[in-house]
């Protein structure tokens, strides 16, 4: 890891987002199970219940986080990773990526509670975070 003195930031950041991911499947099992409102005919069955139309809200905002999560995430990794590979400053990738997990965590508490324009500032702020690493991995490209 001499060679790549931010990879355990990185690595750092990916595990946090996968424990949030982990988190926000347990609130939606947890809440489904709960309002026992069950989308597919499979998983009612399980529990001796009809399909239902639509779900819970909580169940539905979970979906909804999850979707923006595949939706940004990825280019976050893809920077993150580039960045660390490219030999990025350890102390720096700390401050970034370790930023842009913990937006991403309040983004979705305040996704689930429905609370704008939090949400929309927490997402610029986690696209402000990305066009820094995008800067950070430029500079360290000498361009």
């Amino acid at each position: 890891m001499m060679n790549y003195p931010a990879l355990p930031s990185f690595v750092l950041a990916l595990l946090a987002l996968f424990l949030k991911a982990s988190l926000l499947s347990g609130v939606q099992i947890i809440s489904r199970v709960r309002s026992r409102r069950y989308l597919l005919p499979e998983d009612a069955g399980m529990v001796g219940l009809r399909p239902v139309e639509s779900e819970a809200e909580l169940v539905q905002r979970c979906a909804r986080v999850w979707r923006n999560d595949v939706e940004n995430l990825p280019l976050f990794l893809a920077l993150a990773l580039s960045y660390a590979l490219l030999g990025g400053d350890p102390s720096s990738a700390n401050w970034l990526f370790g930023s842009y997990v913990l937006i991403r965590y309040l983004h979705t508490i305040v996704y689930l509670r429905g609370l704008q324009p939090w949400r929309a500032m927490l997402y610029l702020s986690g696209m402000l975070v990305c066009w820094m690493i995008a800067i950070g991995i430029l500079q360290q490209m000498h361009l």
